[in-house]
């Protein structure tokens, strides 16, 4: 039987210092990929390493931002099994022959998913987030998955489309809640990616914009009153406090590495 092929789709721009590990954890795995790197006219050293150092198709050209650089990659791609990985993550290690052994052992399933990291600022210290088996009234309640732990046939892209574009936050939970009450997911309980959480990561410097449009874009699921709580708790009170928890838990991070 031959492999599925599986296309990840890496959206960058200005990720110079953390790309070259996003590509070599694709790289070093034996399962066929193609990794499409889609960026934006980053005015980094990007472009330099990606001519030098990446085998796999890229371009880079202005764009409307992350989710329509996401899409023009996934227009490109010719695999069977989508993902994408934003630039500075990773996946951890045996991550895409635990995702094809699980497509192949349930070809009902249309998405397979797993556990992931974050990993805080330069700490070098990875947390488990365990996603938890999947139901769509806990995705309606709040987005539980780690993007980029998320994989999902061809299939599903051909009958739902792409990303809505016009989401620059929270296109990821809009698709899940898309595509998630019509299809079948699969969980896979194991780390599969690293999500990095640093200062200038998009979410983490712009966190009460991104929970405004959050809460415009449940309103569409029918989903109002606690997504208009959260978005008014997160510019009231809760961007500070999810920024004094980042530096306090990157310390508590250093301190374990300097102190095993």
């Amino acid at each position: 039987m031959i492999a599925p092929r599986v296309s990840i789709v890496t959206p960058s721009l200005n990720q110079g210092a953390f790309i070259a590990e996003c590509l070599s954890s694709v790289k070093s795995s034996s399962v066929p990929v193609e990794h499409i790197v889609v960026d934006g006219a980053s005015t980094d050293p990007t472009r330099e390493f990606l001519s030098t150092s990446h085998q796999g198709p890229w371009i880079s050209e202005p764009d409307r931002g992350q989710t329509d650089a996401i899409n023009k990659g996934l227009a490109m791609a010719s695999g069977d099994i989508f993902s994408y990985l934003c630039a500075d993550d990773f996946l951890e290690t045996g991550a895409l022959n635990a995702v094809i052994t699980a497509f192949d052992a349930h070809p009902e399933a249309d998405v397979v998913y797993g556990d992931g990291y974050f990993l805080e600022g330069d700490s070098g210290w990875k947390r488990l987030k365990k996603a938890g088996a999947f139901s769509y009234h806990r995705l309606r309640g709040g987005n539980f998955l780690i993007q980029p732990s998320v994989f999902f046939r061809r299939r599903v892209y051909e009958k739902y489309g792409s990303l809505n574009a016009n989401l620059h936050f929270c296109m990821d939970h809009e698709y899940w809640l898309r595509i998630g009450e019509k299809t079948q997911w699969h969980y896979v309980e194991k780390p599969l990616a690293t999500c990095r959480l640093h200062a200038d990561a998009k979410t983490s410097s712009q966190l009460a914009k991104a929970w405004d449009e959050a809460r415009e874009m449940q309103k569409r699921y029918g989903l109002i009153y606690r997504p208009a709580w959260d978005a008014f708790w997160m510019r009231a009170v809760g961007q500070h406090y999810y920024l004094v928890k980042r530096r306090i838990l990157a310390h508590i991070g250093r301190r374990k590495r300097s102190h095993p």
